[in-house]
């Protein structure tokens, strides 16, 4: 285990201070050499002379080699290049420190190098579409709100230099760096090489800043300090950690790049080796007690600590050994390998003297993590939840409740490590370097959006480059540095941002576990075992929630003993809306194969949960939290769907991922040469599809209500829409186009906001807003004025589209890349006006236009619309839809369907009743299934014929290139009749 801090500032070590010796220049006695010798002598004898004049003004020292000397602030720009491993470089560098390289490749525009060479980073896809960021990514909003309304001015940054050990300059693609103190070892070399590190991994992707940076433990920018008019603004100062009570920007810290001084490994490495002494030790196989390995003398909490270790009077169930890093390096680390300390169920994390490094090793060893509760955090340790991702312990009170954890761990084996595992899986995959370089990508894009000044090179500020950090390195640090280094720039782009909270998300958040609570208050409650009880009841003429309190008032729930036998409603003498159809196209790779446990398990590392349905009873094993509740919804749809038709929904296990983007891509799956690919692809459940995808859509979680932003259920929703379309007579409404939504989550929205022209009203809703003022001005159904309604999509599709089909606007649909259950059956000019993607604003004028001089038909394409939405996506054919989905895919499996262990029974009750008011509990009221239908599922469309599929879509393409046609010609006559009048 590592322990910050744990070993003291050493000079006469040799270990500890080889960094200070960093000069690597050759002794030979060649005479062509001897100039540059002299030369060297010269410039070494200036930059001395320099150092000694800026210590009158404020002491400089750096502690790099080989850097160039800036004297002005006017930088040019040089080719993005090849990116090399920089021994092969280094006599270049050392003969000529002053001259800029001449042997440099370049790369291409798409950023890929025009040679191949043996490398630390793997090639990606250029192809791969970007997946949406970890939870925590959405922390980096709030660690810069307390400068969201003012800004950052260049008097916010340099009162920031009282504590702080550097400035960065980013510049054109180049960084630079003015020292100001030394760091404690080599913690700001390596968080500078970082850096330098994330430019070559996005060239040309940063933007121009400066930032000041303290890489000391503990946060300094504390909150009560800057109250009140006479602090606008706190200094804006990055640090490796923070707490409730500070304003410091959290970064990742130097270690991920290595901690050379006690012999820890870049993490890229140290996981995998970690990963590998996973296996070394089964899980159930490992010692039964709670394990720590650490430095106990630097904080008053882990001496505390050691009270809990065992004695001959108590046994507190832990075995806890102190760490001498001194004796360590002496020996030379033999026994401090972090993968062979993978060998007890529980690992102790406690910080040192603030938050502690050792945390991301202690996690990944799939060893139950015993937290005791922190003051401190780290950047990603956020988007981590108590009895999820680790076991929370009481700082007050560690030897009693490490002693109940251990026991409660050893008496529910499966639930203990399965803790474990999800806590290592998250510290795999969510904090890997990729993830790590993406945090720092927005971390600086975001902080470089609110500058309000031209960053410049101050005097006497060093450009730091890979050559000039590693050639003079040696021993560890050189290694540390050559193994961590980016040897070709990333080809995929960086993961999306997800949207900031708003102030009540996150207050829900906080409450429900996030951010160190220790109580939680899960909404799936019952952990059951395999056993499926028996169905006796007849179906109940109504089904109400019977929620159950306690002594005290306090929600115990439960799913009831039994659940009614298969309801016997009317036929339905109806056939389904076409896009039913659809069904079998979704399922086609898996008609003649069939689904296997073998398939299914392929798609669990994407999948947000699985999701089991036996015996007419709905069990979820979650893997990780979805954005906001789409999850709980989802689900919820699901056991009402149960509800509905009880006994029609036959026993399957599914996996559903709740991201934007599709997931399992055909690329993957075409067969190409010396590629084994496997086929048929795992099925994976998802929101929406793409032309290009093998995701299984489903009806979102909207149509159970989206609390978050107040918009209710889709039954209830869609009779108020109803409602509105009333409102406002069609011949009477504002002949201009309308779009109102967030354009910041999309590039598309943000062009269509570029549209400025009087026929189009484009509105920006921000929701953080409408959350303060109780969403008085978001209401759907007061938006049905405007003739013409726009639809463009989001990340990926939007659940928007349902709600402007209804208004009976004429919608102007931009033409989509993704596709929703319902969508696909829409046909152009008869439902919605196409919209080119690149010719948005054209297309969008001639539209109104053409629709304002053709009311009649312009009107009946609004009609049409609305009539699909309200008519054909009534809630009983989502649930008639769910029905033969879910049928259809049953019939695929292949296997025995299981509840795994540490599964959770999920239904209405345990959903609903722990859910004491508020929107959420008012959706899943309005919601609930309240009856099984009394009419029987609509009568299945017959699947598609080849070549009526074929024509359906030919005609679709017809009708819009017919389209772009007419618009194409209203410009060429608008363009003729401008030049004849200014002619």
């Amino acid at each position: 285990m590592v322990q910050r801090k744990s070993m003291k500032r050493n000079n006469n070590d040799p270990q500890t201070n080889r960094h200070h010796n960093y000069v690597c220049i050759k002794t030979a006695t060649h005479p062509g050499k001897r100039i540059a010798k002299a030369t060297l002598f010269l410039v070494s004898s200036l930059i001395i002379s320099a150092g000694l004049l800026d210590l009158l003004g404020g002491f400089d020292f750096t502690t790099f080699a080989g850097l160039k000397q800036v004297t002005t602030t006017t930088t040019r720009k040089s080719p993005i290049t090849e990116l090399h491993r920089f021994p092969h470089q280094c006599d270049v560098l050392l003969q000529n420190q002053t001259q800029e390289q001449e042997q440099h490749i370049p790369i291409s525009e798409d950023r890929t190098t025009s040679n191949n060479q043996n490398n630390n980073n793997k090639h990606r896809s250029s192809h791969s579409r970007p997946s949406t960021c970890p939870s925590y990514f959405r922390w980096i909003h709030e660690d810069l709100r307390p400068w969201r309304e003012t800004g950052i001015t260049r008097g916010m940054v340099e009162k920031a230099r009282r504590t702080a050990h550097f400035r960065v300059i980013i510049l054109d693609g180049k960084v630079y760096v003015k020292k100001y103190r030394k760091s404690i070892q080599t913690r700001d070399v390596f968080t500078l090489w970082g850096i330098v590190q994330l430019l070559r991994w996005y060239p040309g992707r940063l933007p121009d800043l400066e930032l000041m940076f303290d890489p000391d433990d503990r946060p300094t920018v504390r909150s009560k300090d800057f109250k009140g008019q006479q602090h606008p603004a706190p200094p804006p100062l990055f640090r490796y950690c923070s707490d409730d009570a500070s304003l410091d920007i959290v970064f990742p810290d130097w270690s991920f790049w290595g901690w050379a001084e006690v012999n820890i490994k870049p993490w890229a490495k140290s996981l995998v080796a970690i990963e590998e002494g996973n296996k070394m030790t089964q899980w159930k196989d490992r010692v039964a007690y709670a394990y720590w390995r650490g430095n106990p003398y630097v904080a008053p909490t882990r001496r505390d600590l050691l009270r809990c270790n065992v004695s001959a009077q108590e046994d507190w169930n832990t075995r806890l050994y102190i760490q001498d890093w001194v004796k360590e390096s002496r020996e030379g680390f033999k026994n401090s390998n972090l993968e062979n300390q993978c060998t007890h169920r529980y690992k102790i994390y406690i910080e040192g003297w603030a938050w502690s490094v050792s945390e991301k090793y202690i996690m990944a060893c799939d060893s139950m993590t015993l937290y005791v509760r922190p003051k401190f955090y780290d950047f990603y340790v956020r988007g981590m939840m108590p009895l999820q991702h680790y076991w929370p312990i009481r700082d007050n009170s560690k030897c009693t409740s490490l002693k109940y954890a251990v026991h409660w761990g050893n008496t529910h084996l499966d639930q203990a490590r399965k803790i474990g595992k999800e806590g290592s899986r998250f510290i795999r995959e969510e904090v890997k370097m990729e993830h790590v370089y993406d945090y720092m990508f927005h971390l600086l894009n975001e902080y470089a959006k609110l500058l309000k000044f031209k960053p410049e090179v101050p005097w006497g500020a060093t450009e730091i480059t890979p050559d000039s950090m590693g050639c003079p390195a040696t021993g560890r640090w050189r290694d540390f540095m050559a193994e961590s280094m980016v040897m070709f720039p990333n080809e995929v782009s960086p993961c999306e941002m997800p949207l900031p909270y708003n102030p009540l998300e996150l207050r829900e958040f906080l409450l429900s576990g996030g951010r160190y609570r220790i109580k939680v208050t899960p909404i799936f409650t019952r952990i059951t075992n395999v056993t499926i009880p028996k169905n006796t009841l007849t179906t109940p003429l109504k089904f109400t929630l019977q929620c159950s309190l306690d002594n005290n008032n306090i929600t115990i729930q439960t799913c009831p003993a039994s659940y009614p036998e298969k309801s016997n409603p009317k036929d339905d003498a109806e056939t389904c809306p076409d896009y039913f159809r659809w069904i079998y196209e979704d399922l086609e790779p898996w008609r003649e194969t069939g689904i296997t446990r073998e398939t299914l398990e392929r798609a669990s590392g994407k999948a947000h949960f699985r999701l089991i349905i036996k015996g007419g009873r709905v069990y979820v094993h979650q893997y990780m939290k979805s954005f906001q509740t789409r999850d709980v919804f989802t689900i919820y749809g699901i056991v009402q769907l149960l509800r509905m038709y009880p006994g029609q929904v036959p026993d399957l296990e599914l996996l559903f991922m709740c991201h934007d983007f599709p997931e399992i891509w055909r690329r993957d799956y075409r067969p190409r040469p010396g590629v084994n690919v496997t086929w048929p692809p795992p099925p994976l459940f998802h929101y929406c599809g793409h032309a290009g995808a093998f995701d299984i859509v489903f009806p979102d979680w909207s149509f159970w209500g989206w609390p978050e932003i107040n918009i209710m259920e889709w039954n209830k929703l869609s009779k108020a829409l109803s409602q509105g379309t009333k409102k406002v007579k069609w011949e009477e409404r504002k002949p201009y186009a309308y779009w109102k939504g967030n354009p910041g989550v999309a590039k598309i929205r943000r062009d269509l906001m570029r549209c400025h022209d009087p026929m189009v009203h484009l509105y920006h809703q921000d929701w953080r807003r409408e959350g303060r003022i109780g969403f008085r001005t978001s209401n759907l159904e007061d938006q049905c004025t405007h003739r013409y309604k726009i639809y463009v999509e989001g990340r990926a599709w939007s659940v928007s589209q349902k709600y402007i089909l209804a208004c009976d606007s004429m919608t102007l649909l931009v033409k989509p890349l993704y596709f929703e259950f319902f969508t696909r059956s829409l046909v152009p000019m008869e439902h919605y006006w196409p919209i080119r993607l690149r010719e948005k604003c054209g297309d969008i004028i001639f539209a109104v236009r053409w629709g304002n001089n053709n009311t009649k038909k312009a009107k009946a394409i609004g009609r049409n619309g609305s009539g699909y939405v309200l008519q054909n996506l009534k809630m009983k054919y989502v649930y008639d839809y769910m029905l033969y989905l879910l049928q259809s895919y049953g019939k695929l499996m292949k296997m025995n369907v299981q509840v795994p262990e540490g599964a959770k029974e999920v239904c209405s009750e345990t959903m609903a009743c722990p859910i004491n008011g508020g929107r959420v509990r008012q959706s899943m009221d309005d919601s609930l299934v309240m009856f099984p239908s009394v009419k029987g599922a609509c009568e299945m469309p017959p699947p598609f014929e080849e070549d009526e599929l074929k024509k359906f879509l030919k005609k679709k393409e017809s009708v819009e290139k017919e389209v772009e046609k007419w618009t194409n010609e209203y410009w060429e006559e608008q363009k003729k009749r401008y030049l004849n009048k200014n002619s």
